[in-house]
């Protein structure tokens, strides 16, 4: 039962996947009555997809009661992020390095040791792409507690984007590519890693995270409005859970067809912003970056380029699957992440169509809105 309910969730049958799951945590499921501490986070797992947070902790804290297990830690860190509580995800978080396999290639610890004395800390990225754009928003604050200089390690396609974006800084951050994989283990001197920063300078909400300052693109005049699309999400196939994860957040290709033709019909000119098509297949951050500041509006699925939009300060609509992302929260059409993001949820699980449907209703009222305030400047 348990493989099924494992099988299920991965298929993304959820209703399913919890009928196993629920039936694999009975005792007399079990030939000797002991529920194996597998099923408890089969279900938990099952249940944080449908949003579910008590029910979640409460199966997590019976599959990890010791807090021992990685995978679990960084689950019940999502929990406490959808729920607002800050300060305990970021602790909870740092229960990733318990598996070291997990985040294999990333700079061995200890950490930040002597961080506020030393006269440089090493700050180095790891995880998505779109984490670290995320996590871009604590530097300004730890260039203001730490008096010395700040080193940041970013991959290549990140590189030109940072060292532009936040060179604001000046010259107490210094933006350096680096490959996890060719990095020497431990690395010397004070460092760790740039999702840490909240938990190092206690962070209890969230900073403004529209840290990126571009020189903004030449002036189009008289053209009509621009749209970038953005509809898959990173494809990591490889693992079983990444795999799904790529299915759920990217607009299937009858919706993303249909979507265009929509936004085409409203005389809209649409950017295709995925890798090889109007972006060239070998773009950086920084030419995606350039291709957003020249649409007036990024509509994108939950991928690094939302993040980079929001990043920016650029306007950004991100289109969440049903069972999205714990940092999205749950209901709301905005977040504390990004100031210039607005979220459309599919109404149901798997629901694309339900979520056009907002969606194209929203697109009008912004055209509506555009068209009055073209009007009322040209009257000025």
């Amino acid at each position: 039962m348990l493989n099924l309910a494992n099988a299920c969730r991965l298929d993304d049958q959820l209703t399913e996947a919890l009928c196993w799951a629920q039936w694999s945590v009975r005792p007399n499921s079990w030939p000797d009555g002991v529920v194996d501490a597998r099923a408890a986070q089969g279900l938990a797992n099952v249940l944080l997809d449908l949003g579910r947070f008590e029910a979640a902790e409460t199966w997590f804290s019976k599959a990890d009661p010791a807090f021992c297990l990685a995978e679990v830690q960084w689950n019940r860190s999502r929990i406490a992020l959808a729920r607002g509580d800050l300060l305990r995800a970021w602790q909870l978080a740092e229960g990733r390095w318990l598996s070291m396999p997990v985040h294999r290639g990333c700079p061995a610890p200890p950490f930040w040791q002597g961080w506020q004395e030393s006269e440089a800390v090493i700050v180095w990225d790891e995880q998505g792409f779109g984490d670290t754009l995320q996590a871009l928003r604590w530097l300004p604050l730890l260039c203001q507690q730490h008096s010395g200089r700040v080193e940041l390690l970013v991959r290549k396609p990140l590189l030109r984007l940072i060292q532009q974006g936040m060179a604001w800084l000046g010259a107490g951050l210094q933006v350096v590519p680096w490959s996890p994989q060719e990095a020497p283990h431990p690395l010397l001197g004070c460092h760790g890693s740039i999702l840490s920063l909240p938990l190092l300078m206690q962070c209890r909400c969230w900073a403004d995270g529209a840290v990126l300052r571009l020189p903004p693109p030449a002036r189009r005049e008289n053209a009509a409005l621009r749209i970038g699309l953005v509809w898959e999400a990173g494809r990591y196939l490889d693992e079983p859970g990444q795999a799904l994860e790529y299915r759920r957040k990217s607009l299937p290709p009858l919706v993303q067809q249909e979507l265009c033709r929509q936004l085409r019909a409203r005389s809209l000119e649409v950017v295709l912003l995925e890798p090889g098509s109007h972006l060239p297949a070998s773009a950086d951050f920084l030419e995606q970056a350039q291709w957003i500041q020249r649409c007036d509006l990024l509509l994108s699925v939950d991928t690094a380029a939302a993040h980079l939009g929001g990043s920016m300060g650029h306007p950004t609509w991100l289109l969440l699957p049903w069972a999205c992302a714990c940092r999205w929260g749950r209901s709301s059409v905005s977040t504390p992440l990004y100031a210039s993001m607005r979220l459309f949820r599919q109404p149901r699980h798997g629901d694309w169509q339900g979520l056009m449907a907002k969606l194209l209703d929203a697109l009008d009222q912004w055209l509506l809105e555009r068209s009055a305030a073209v009007s009322s400047s040209n009257r000025a």
